[in-house]
């Protein structure tokens, strides 16, 4: 045993010796290289005209109306459609232009993944009718997890990357990389919502024939964990949704998301290339046909993806912090120079710090990191050292035109420590935002540096969507569990120090009960079992009523007058259960 230990010992010894040899015993020298401009964002338009291009016969697909791509399978009596852009009216604009090629009556419909501009365009389909949805056993649970607890935050960035708040400030977005543009517009629900609910769901693997085509749809996490693919054996045409598109891939996204397993992404792009697919019909940028251009596309792809990894995570194991590696690796030449993998979407620099926090969390290993000064203490101490605001303003003026991350950070130094409102750091920032946004290829980014500088400059205001007719009516399709997830993260701490109070929801036209319990700031929620009784604080209301009525659609005096909402016990518990709700008022 000792022998074996000795010999592990040299053995990870002479593998230290081989990465000191190699040059990395140190911290890599920075190798920034500018990223192209924003004329090649605009060339890259040519991948969104609006078009319908059919691939092989009876197989179409619809470009440029939307974000996202809509797939057209013609079957033998009816239709089978493939994703369905995120918004109905857009939807509606497609399902006419689909029209033209054929009468015949949508037999199924089937999502790739749980992504708004994939989903919500489904009722534009149906006519009315009870249509058969396809998608993978996780995905409605995907869809209630944002739609429950991150759409306030989720929806705005995701206007933030892109760019639904820069036509309000006068500016105009050149394309969203994957698509022309996201087809919603802020603080306007109307025309959005056609999602419906699948009724057709999978674990693994389905194959299913629909109006005489044979389909195999197969679970590919990827871009997300529910991802899957659409493979036509006989046609031999491969639908990958949002595992391939024509630019680098968004391992991770600005507008935030739970981490990308990335090599799980890898290996699904190379288990694409066993099928052997000589047609390729993304959800996102135009198709492709030739069985070698598309073996060498996703072999391209899937190592790209590997690469990012494996250079991260040997960066990490040699010590490196995440934004020193991102500042470093770089894609190999060969891989660089693939049209399927330039930066129009993610970034490899993105992609290494979404690994190096998705393995080890936000922690550098730098222990004066760990509680470090309040950011506005930081700054006002450095603005301090620097000789006060003036000098760090004036330096930011300086390198404006050289260096305008720079420019753009010193700005933040100075508005960080300041007391009130500083015009000039506000226009130097915006000014810098505005120069990054014409030197940047990559539109994610462009789309929020401009809307950043809008915002600053007063020409927009950024806030969330009110709520609408709309969205409520959309909300209810919803289980009320969602809701109730809801009243948990709107909790607020300072009103609710020290309460320590129950109330039990009856929701009849779900039939479900929860209990919610406010103790140590936090809602505490469980669904009751059949044949529980509680003496407590008990409120009966059916779930659509109780949507309206936390949404301010309806108020609760009147809800409480004509029985709309229930209060075991009288006026006494009345006043409770209403002081109980006031504990998840958002100012």
């Amino acid at each position: 045993m000792e022998t074996l230990k000795q010999l592990a010992g040299i053995l990870l010894s002479a593998c230290a010796l081989i990465a000191a040899g190699c040059g990395d015993s140190g911290t890599p020298a920075p190798q920034r290289n500018p990223e192209p401009g924003s004329a090649a964002l605009e060339a890259h338009s040519q991948e969104f005209r609006r078009d319908i291009i059919e691939v092989v016969p009876g197989v179409h697909v619809a470009i440029g109306y939307a974000l996202a791509n809509v797939i057209l399978i013609e079957g033998d009596g009816g239709n089978i459609i493939v994703d369905t852009t995120e918004s109905l009216a857009t939807a509606q604009e497609v399902r006419r232009a689909f029209d033209q090629i054929t009468d015949k009556p949508v037999a199924a419909i089937i999502y790739t993944h749980n992504h708004t501009d994939h989903i919500f365009g489904a009722a534009a389909f149906t006519d009315g009718r009870t249509v058969p949805v396809y998608a993978h056993d996780t995905t409605w649970s995907h869809i209630e997890r944002i739609i429950a607890v991150l759409s306030p935050v989720i929806e705005s960035r995701s206007h933030h990357m892109f760019g639904n708040y820069l036509a309000a400030g006068g500016e105009a977005v050149v394309n969203d990389g994957i698509g022309p543009f996201l087809a919603h517009t802020p603080r306007d629900d109307s025309g959005i919502y056609g999602l419906l609910r699948p009724t057709h769901t999978f674990s693994d693997k389905l194959e299913v024939t629909i109006e005489g085509r044979r389909l195999e749809l197969i679970h590919a996490p990827g871009e997300t964990d529910d991802q899957l693919l659409v493979w036509l054996p006989e046609e031999r045409v491969l639908l990958p949704g949002d595992n391939i598109y024509k630019a680098f891939p968004n391992l991770y996204t600005i507008r935030g998301t739970r981490y990308r397993d990335v090599m799980q992404w890898s290996r699904t792009v190379r288990d694409m290339r066993e099928l052997g697919a000589e047609h390729l019909i993304p959800s996102h940028t135009r198709p492709l046909s030739g069985a070698e251009a598309i073996d060498d596309l996703l072999l391209a792809y899937s190592d790209a993806i590997q690469f990012v990894h494996d250079q991260t995570v040997r960066g990490m194991n040699l010590g490196h912090d995440a934004l020193t590696l991102a500042d470093t690796i770089q894609l190999p030449p060969s891989l660089a120079a693939h049209p399927w993998l330039q930066p129009f979407y993610g970034t490899v620099a993105w992609s290494v710090r979404s690994i190096y926090s998705g393995y080890l969390g936000w922690y550098d290993g730098n222990s004066s990191t760990l509680f470090p000064t309040p950011t506005a203490e930081r700054a006002r101490r450095l603005v301090e050292l620097a000789g006060g605001i003036d000098n760090v303003v004036s330096e930011a003026a300086t390198v404006l035109a050289t260096d305008p991350q720079w420019a753009a950070e010193l700005a933040d130094l100075a508005l960080a420590a300041g007391s009130g409102p500083l015009p000039a750091a506000t226009e130097l920032k915006a000014a810098a935002l505005r120069t990054l946004a014409s030197d940047t290829a990559n539109p994610n980014a462009r789309n929020w540096y401009l809307t950043d500088a809008l915002e600053l400059e007063g020409r927009i205001a950024v806030a969330p969507a009110p709520l609408s007719d709309e969205r409520v009516e959309f909300a209810k399709v919803f289980p009320v569990e969602g809701i109730i997830k809801t009243m948990a993260v709107n909790l607020d701490p300072a009103r609710s120090a020290g309460v320590d109070q129950r109330v039990v929801f009856v929701f009849p036209d779900q039939d479900a009960n929860y209990e919610i319990h406010v103790r140590n700031q936090v809602a505490a929620s469980r669904r009751l079992p059949t044949g529980w009784q509680d003496d407590g604080l008990v409120v009966t209301v059916n779930a659509a009523d109780w949507l309206e009525l936390v949404s301010g659609q309806r108020g609760f005096p009147l809800a409480l007058a004509d029985g709309t909402v229930q209060v075991a016990g009288g006026l006494a518990d009345t006043g409770k259960v209403l002081r109980f709700l006031a504990l998840f008022k958002q100012d």
